[in-house]
């Protein structure tokens, strides 16, 4: 089951999502992300996360880009190149660690 934490910095909410993104969790984190998150500033640490199919990863990424100011940080290779087959890697703002995320953020 996915998990997610997070944490503050200023206006920036840096969130830790962990675990297996299953399919009854794609609507509440969409809510999430359409509601709470839509109008900050939002870096998603990915490094511990994993899916169980590619249709979990695909809205898991579309709820992700309901969010204008919204960085990923850790993107696996595997998502990476699943993101690119569907074409969908051109939407995603990516870093590769969290300080270079931090910094484009001018923080």
């Amino acid at each position: 089951m996915m998990k997610a934490n997070y944490y503050e910095v200023g206006d920036l909410m840096i969130i830790q999502v962990t675990g297996r993104i299953s399919p009854d969790q794609n609507k509440p984190f969409r809510d999430i992300c359409e509601k709470n998150l839509k109008n900050r500033k939002v870096i998603f640490c990915l490094e511990d996360l994993s899916f169980t199919a590619s249709a979990n990863i695909s809205i898991f990424f579309e709820s992700i880009n309901l969010i204008e100011n919204a960085m990923v940080v850790g993107l696996r290779s595997d998502f990476f190149k699943l993101l690119e087959l569907k074409g969908m890697n051109q939407n995603v703002k990516s870093c590769a660690t969290l300080s270079e995320a931090l910094r484009s953020f001018e923080l």
